[in-house]
């Protein structure tokens, strides 16, 4: 006798395969009714044994096939609750005038949700000729008819809309919100077609109106976006407005209004603005095309207020010419709000004078004023302070000395490396050895002959402390190079582990296949099992991860399959096959099924591999995925093994 739970488990079978029966039979119904012609999804629509979902896809297809005749069917449904929607999707595609009529008829005997829905299809298509019935609906009681019928007069757009929607914000209506939302479409549709001085009619009816700040402010936008180079007076009244959120918007347009005129009327203007919106105005007209006189932000630099003194810097830091060095050199080094924006500036601006004036500065500087100029002269390379830098490294001031010493990796030359060498190689941890190793690092990428380098690197490791020559084997990993290598490999070959140890993971993650057949002698050769475990691991990660040649990766695999001694090396090897998406690859992961703990590995890369090559090649395909499901790999890829081999067997037919 069977149990509650086994009848519960046979019910719930039974329920999932209904339900996926159904599911099935819907999408074949669906293809099918995409399928008809006009005239018999007219007929469908009409059948009373007709499903909803049958009713509905035929209304979908009549969007894009339906023509006058499939008017009648398609308006009988507008009444019903279910269908409406779908009804309306239909008609609003078909390019006919009757669609329109039909439309507002229906508009005047419909009620609810359904009423509403038409409302809405009328303002889709635009119909001028609803504009009165939309009118009357305005004030209707149900708010729902109401903001549906002032959205159709936005979308409408026309000049009789207009009209309605700017009499109706004078009223004391309850969805005057909405009625200001559909004056906004409307007076953007009015603009687009070159009725500007309706558009700015209707927008100056709803910054009169009694509505939320927000709207007022999209208004004032639009507005604004529709003037363009006439909006002169508009902008000007908002960089003038007390509300702080009008001059923020009048502040964006003076950014974006194009002309000479506003650009002449913002200047004369930022004279007689206050102390803060002068400020913010002046960077406005910064990013202007036309920009600021260098004379006048040169004046008002010497302003007493601070923030447009501070504004004026930073605009000279930006787009500033010769004649600003003294302000932006004064600025950078204090400590004001504006020295990151000067010290910046000096950094990157490209006129001449710059570095003359840095050097001459340097030359009398002190402390962390000077520390700052060495900070713009290394950023700059300025070749003349490498004699001041270099005496600098040992100054007193920690701030002069540190700066000193970072500076020097944007400006020492090869001859002089073992300087910055000597500082970051020191016993002692100090911020000073710190600075040292950073433009070591520096110096080490910048300097142009990098086996040079590496080369003065490589013979400085000898006799160092691990942790110094963990450092050195870690900078020459990142300049790379033959020498570079050279000198990694030597290391990795070392008696003392902890410098063996170094290396090897420096030489594990070289940036580039040059290092590939180092990794594989000392994965062969090593007399440690972690450290040929860690070099093989290196030698597949160049061949799954580095861009090379597909012959040259499957070439890496065979030899990483033949060196790898465990399962877990010859697993992640298996991975390089998937990056190879060829027939060929796909059959020879499918070859290693039959070990047991290759198993697992191979099916997922056999699965990605079908992925790539099924179009052109799905016989092969579905011969590897039907081994793929018989050997029972298990898990994601045996699912996607399956749906592999069916679309597989569908393409081969």
């Amino acid at each position: 006798m069977l149990n509650k739970a086994t009848l519960c488990g046979a019910l719930i079978t039974c329920i999932l395969i209904a339900l996926a029966a159904s599911e099935a039979k819907a999408q074949s119904n669906s293809k099918e009714i995409m399928a008809l012609p006009p005239g018999q999804l007219v007929a469908l629509l009409q059948k009373a044994d007709a499903t909803e979902f049958e009713k509905a896809k035929a209304c979908q297809r009549l969007a894009v096939v339906g023509t006058r005749d499939a008017i009648p069917a398609l308006v009988a449904l507008l009444g019903d609750e279910h269908l409406n929607l779908y009804a309306r999707f239909g008609l609003e595609g078909i390019p006919d005038p009757a669609v329109d009529d039909a439309l507002r008829e229906a508009a005047t005997k419909l009620q609810g949700r359904q009423q509403v829905g038409v409302i809405d299809s009328i303002g889709q298509r635009r119909d001028a000729k609803a504009v009165d019935l939309l009118k009357g609906l305005l004030s209707n009681a149900d708010p729902a008819l109401a903001s549906a019928a002032a959205g159709a007069l936005g979308r409408i757009g026309n000049s009789e809309a207009a009209a309605v929607l700017k009499a109706a914000l004078a009223q004391p209506m309850p969805l005057r919100g909405d009625i200001a939302d559909g004056s906004l479409a409307c007076a953007e549709q009015l603009a687009s077609a070159g009725k500007k001085d309706e558009a700015m009619a209707l927008y100056a009816a709803v910054l009169q109106a009694d509505i939320a700040k927000h709207v007022k402010i999209a208004a004032l936008t639009g507005q604004l976006a529709t003037l363009q180079a006439e909006g002169k007076d508009v902008l000007l009244a908002q960089l003038q407005n007390a509300d702080r959120d009008f001059f923020r918007i009048g502040l964006s347009a003076a950014r974006k209004l194009p002309g000479t005129e506003i650009g002449n009327a913002l200047r004369e203007l930022l004279g007689k603005l206050p102390a803060e919106r002068q400020a913010l105005l002046l960077l406005a007209l910064a990013d202007r095309q036309e920009g600021l006189p260098q004379a006048q932000v040169l004046a008002l630099a010497k302003s007493d207020a601070p923030a447009v003194r501070e504004a004026a810097v930073v605009v000279l830091a930006r787009k500033g010419d010769a004649t600003a060095l003294p302000i932006l050199l004064d600025a950078a080094v204090n400590d004001g709000p504006v020295a990151v924006a000067a010290r910046d500036g000096l950094k990157n601006l490209k006129f001449d004078g710059i570095d003359a004036a840095v050097i001459s500065r340097l030359t009398e500087a002190k402390g962390s004023a000077k520390a700052v100029l060495f900070d713009i002269a290394g950023a700059r390379r300025i070749a003349a302070a490498y004699a001041l830098a270099r005496q600098s490294m040992t100054a007193a001031d920690e701030s002069e000395r540190l700066a000193a010493i970072v500076a020097m990796g944007q400006l020492v030359e090869l001859a002089d490396i073992d300087l910055l060498m000597g500082q970051a190689l020191a016993a002692a941890d100090t911020p000073q050895r710190k600075a040292a190793q950073e433009a070591l690092s520096v110096a080490a990428r910048r300097i142009a002959d990098r086996d040079a380098v590496a080369v003065k690197l490589s013979g400085a490791i000898s006799g160092l402390t691990v942790e110094n020559q963990t450092l050195l084997l870690e900078l020459l990993g990142r300049i790379a190079g033959p020498k570079a290598l050279e000198g990694v490999v030597a290391a990795a070959r070392s008696e003392d582990d902890g410098v063996k140890n170094a290396a090897t993971k420096v030489l594990g993650d070289w940036p580039n296949a040059e290092a590939a057949d180092s990794l594989l002698d000392l994965a062969k050769t090593d007399k440690e099992a972690k450290y040929r475990i860690r070099a093989l691991r290196g030698y597949i990660r160049i061949a799954r991860q580095l861009q090379l040649p597909d012959d040259k990766r499957l070439a890496m695999f065979r030899t990483a399959m033949e060196v790898a001694k465990r399962p877990d090396d010859q697993q992640i090897s298996l991975e390089i096959l998937s990056r190879i998406p060829s027939v060929e690859t796909m059959q020879l992961a499918v070859s290693y099924l039959g070990d047991a703990n290759l198993k697992s590995a191979a099916g997922d890369s056999a699965v990605k591999i079908a992925a790539k090559v099924i179009t052109t090649n799905p016989k092969e395909v579905s011969d590897a995925m039907d081994k793929v499901v018989k050997a029972d790999v298990g898990g994601k890829s045996a699912d996607v093994a399956k749906q592999l081999l069916d679309q597989a067997k569908a393409n081969s037919n």
